[in-house]
């Protein structure tokens, strides 16, 4: 009986003895390294309605049938630059020389205007709005031509079925950006039955198949262009919420809108789809145009800010700044349209002479209604300093 217990009083001294010579030996430590996430942003620039009403084309006449549009973007060019990409709602048609050049209505304008987007900063334009055919299908067809000639991305009109199928899918510092544009409509005019390639109208269907392959074909964000809403009026319609949830709910980020000529207030939205923040500006207004009632004089140059972690292969919207735009009409000492960074009428040295009291009041009005109708229901976007 006595010989059990002193077994187990052995054994367990042998343990302990085991245990504590293992305490002796350096012990083995497994250490995590954590890879630090690789960053990329991207800004994206945006601006509302590109318009070239008759007087504008008369005010770029430099003669012999030619035109030069430049000086109407001299001013705002280093803003329109400081993007990865710059885009802009083209509202004209480039039907050539062989109909008469014209405004309102029907829309017609000079090469040279789209020329002059391209060498002022712009990268993209978006085609579809209810002018895309005021020049019937040949001038559909020959201002997609004058854009490719100069350079510029488009999408909203198409010269082919395969043009329409082709995703618009631009990839900047590593992050693939979609681009979709829509209308409403286009005054009554649209392409013959087996043409509708031609021209991408707003339904929700295509909308949502629309967006979802872009995402299926790689792209890390999409941003739809609405052409929609109701001219001269500020607020969105029901319409236009629908619109933006067809395009929210089928996992876009970023929704623009444009058409109404005046701005329309911003929101930040949550996704149904990745739960992520996403980014809505119903109206951007008229960029340039020879439109001279308060609150289509102003414009702006909204700057939109993407990140992607490349690391975790995620990407989110970051955050939207703005700069006020105001067009001069040239009805003072210069006869041209030009496009000024509103801001400038706090700093006086930054004006040139033409420009009369009157001129600076409805400057300082525009820059007043911008300010507050972006911010009206959106407290996370901020004004852009101005550039010295």
């Amino acid at each position: 009986m006595i010989l059990i217990p002193v077994l187990i009083l052995l054994s367990w001294l042998s343990v302990k003895y085991v245990w504590a010579q293992d305490q002796t030996k350096p012990q083995k430590i497994t250490v995590i390294r954590y890879q630090k996430d690789s960053l990329s942003e991207i800004t994206i620039n945006l601006v509302g309605d590109l318009m070239c009403h008759k007087p504008q084309t008369n005010n770029a006449a430099i003669g012999n049938n030619s035109y030069d549009f430049n000086p109407s973007f001299q001013y705002i060019k280093p803003y329109l630059e400081d993007a990865d990409i710059t885009i802009g709602n083209l509202e004209t048609t480039f039907a050539g020389p062989s109909q008469p050049y014209s405004g309102y209505p029907a829309f017609n304008s000079p090469d040279e205007y789209c020329a002059a987007l391209k060498q002022n900063g712009f990268d993209f334009l978006v085609t579809a709005n209810n002018h895309s055919m005021d020049t019937r299908e040949d001038g559909l067809q020959r201002t997609l031509e004058v854009i490719k000639k100069n350079g510029l991305g488009y999408t909203g009109t198409y010269s082919s079925q395969r043009d329409k199928d082709s995703c618009r899918i631009l990839n900047l510092k590593g992050i693939k950006l979609g681009i979709l544009n829509y209308t409403y409509g286009t005054n009554g005019s649209y392409p013959a039955a087996d043409h509708k390639y031609m021209l991408n109208v707003i339904d929700s269907a295509d909308i949502t198949n629309a967006v979802h392959q872009t995402l299926k074909r790689g792209a890390d964000v999409v941003l739809v262009f609405y052409h929609m809403g109701t001219e001269n009026i500020s607020e969105p319609t029901p319409a236009q919420k629908d619109a933006v949830r067809f395009a929210l709910d089928a996992g876009a980020k970023l929704v623009i809108g444009a058409h109404p000529h005046v701005i329309g207030p911003t929101r930040n939205e949550v996704s149904p789809v990745t739960h992520d923040t996403c980014f809505v500006a119903y109206s951007l207004g008229n960029f340039i145009s020879n439109q001279y009632w308060r609150y289509t004089d102003a414009g702006v140059v909204l700057t939109l800010h993407v990140e992607k972690n490349m690391t975790k292969n995620t990407t989110r919207f970051k955050q939207a700044e703005f700069v006020p735009t105001w067009v001069y009409r040239g009805d003072g000492g210069k006869k041209q349209h030009i496009v000024f960074p509103a801001a400038w009428v706090n700093d006086t040295t930054l004006l040139p002479d033409f420009l009369a009291a009157t001129h600076k009041q409805k400057m300082k009005e525009a820059l007043e209604d911008t300010r507050s109708t972006l911010t009206k229901y959106n407290t996370y976007i901020h004004e852009k300093p101005l550039k010295k």
